[in-house]
């Protein structure tokens, strides 16, 4: 397994890839209205960076960071469920953590559902703590009513010293 920063060859897997994902969600509560994922150009043209983890050759998870305004975010993890369990997901956010460090930030936040089994209790494991949502996650929270996620269950911030 390798995680390294994402290429341009990389962009164009990667929002096939978040779909393949978000199909676990489609299993979990039933249909799901959300709109295709990001395309990995679209991705990579926000302030922050992209890694991808390698596994059997070929790309099958990534991490996108934003800096928003000087504040690091985790904006997307993704695994493809076929590689998942095999430590890319804890590669990828061990990496994250690294990149935000390596640029002067001193923590990460991410908004992600609760009760979700490869959500808020993934990250619990790995030392994430929910937080009080900070003032400036307000456009964070507006994109997730738009998309109506809460519908789905309790969504949380969680935050990790990088």
């Amino acid at each position: 397994m390798t995680v390294r920063p994402a290429t341009d060859a990389d962009l164009p897997l990667l929002g096939p890839l978040e779909d393949t994902g978000d199909r676990q969600f489609a299993d979990l509560f039933g249909d799901l209205d959300w709109p295709p994922a990001d395309a990995g150009e679209q991705r990579a043209a926000h302030p922050g960076f992209l890694l991808v983890a390698e596994g059997d050759g070929e790309v099958v998870g990534f991490a996108h960071v934003l800096d928003l305004d000087g504040h690091w975010h985790l904006e997307q993890l993704s695994v493809d469920p076929a590689h998942q369990h095999r430590g890319h997901g804890a590669a990828l956010l061990a990496a994250a953590l690294d990149g935000v460090r390596a640029r002067g930030g001193h923590d990460v936040t991410l908004r992600t559902y609760a009760d979700v089994p490869w959500n808020g209790p993934f990250y619990a494991r790995r030392g994430w703590v929910e937080v009080p949502d900070p003032a400036w996650h307000a456009p964070l929270l507006e994109a997730e009513a738009r998309m109506d996620l809460p519908r789905h269950g309790r969504r949380i911030a969680m935050t990790h010293p990088a």
